[in-house]
């Protein structure tokens, strides 16, 4: 029996997601993305899972989209139905961008085109030492589709995600810190290490104002400022009658640690 395309396994609330292809790099085909898809419902509705971490098994991350996968849906199609297609790969990022917990993406070896959207769609990007990343889809005639092209220019801004598509060149982990693409550069090897901690960080705080914070910080890039704040009150009121911050304050009062109950 073949080993499953994606692993995952709990680590004290850390839902840990492994790509699984190392023969391939591994390479997001089509199978995987269906798994991945279900995978991030079941973390999603799972209350005992605090933050989802993406690593990669082997050599390096993701090399991407498998063409050769792709090819088997895409090939003669229309317009309109490879636009379907696309919608349906963006749904998948899509579901872990709007999870109402924590992300993580551990990168290493190498992150490339589809790799970079999957991290993209993370809240934090960890990339070891070395790590090569780029986005380059314009080198074989087309654009980042899956949430690439949104995704990047929020990270980076408008003229470093330009110079990143536009060329289509690779850049080192080391660059991608200095321009806010990767949060952490961490020396070979710890990437893990270093997401668990990042999840021991979003642990000490409450499940409900996390993911709630993720919420209205994403939308605050879309709304004028005054209609920011107006979801900022509109957010505060529904944690205001939580158990967690009544247990939170107690907490604080106490010295001691809260007990989040995720309601």
């Amino acid at each position: 029996m073949s080993e499953p395309l994606l692993l995952a396994r709990d680590e004290n609330g850390a839902r840990v997601f492994t790509l699984n292809r190392p023969e391939k790099r591994n390479a997001l085909s089509l199978e995987l993305l269906h798994e991945m898809e279900e995978a991030f419902d079941r973390a999603a509705e799972d209350a005992t899972v605090r933050t989802v971490i993406i690593a990669g098994a082997g050599k390096g991350f993701c090399a991407g989209i498998d063409l050769g996968s792709l090819a088997g849906v895409a090939m003669g199609v229309t317009p309109p139905q490879f636009r379907r297609l696309v919608h349906r790969l963006q749904e998948v990022l899509t579901k872990l961008s709007r999870m109402e917990k924590p992300s993580v993406a551990v990168l290493h070896g190498f992150c490339l085109g589809m790799a970079t959207e999957l991290a993209l769609a993370c809240d934090a990007r960890l990339a070891e030492a070395g790590c090569e990343i780029h986005i380059a889809e314009a080198r074989l005639g087309m654009i980042p589709d899956v949430g690439g092209s949104t995704r990047l220019v929020r990270a980076v801004g408008l003229p470093r995600a330009k110079e990143l598509i536009m060329t289509g060149k690779s850049i080192a982990a080391e660059t991608a810190a200095a321009w806010g693409l990767v949060n952490e550069l961490v020396p070979t090897g710890q990437g893990l290490d270093a997401a668990l901690r990042w999840h021991g960080e979003y642990a000490k705080c409450g499940p409900l104002a996390v993911g709630m914070a993720k919420v209205v910080l994403d939308r605050a890039y879309d709304l004028d400022a005054s209609t920011s704040m107006m979801f900022e009150g509109l957010a505060q009121s529904t944690l205001y009658n939580s158990e967690d911050f009544r247990e939170g304050v107690m907490a604080r009062m106490q010295k001691r640690t809260p007990e989040w109950k995720c309601k």
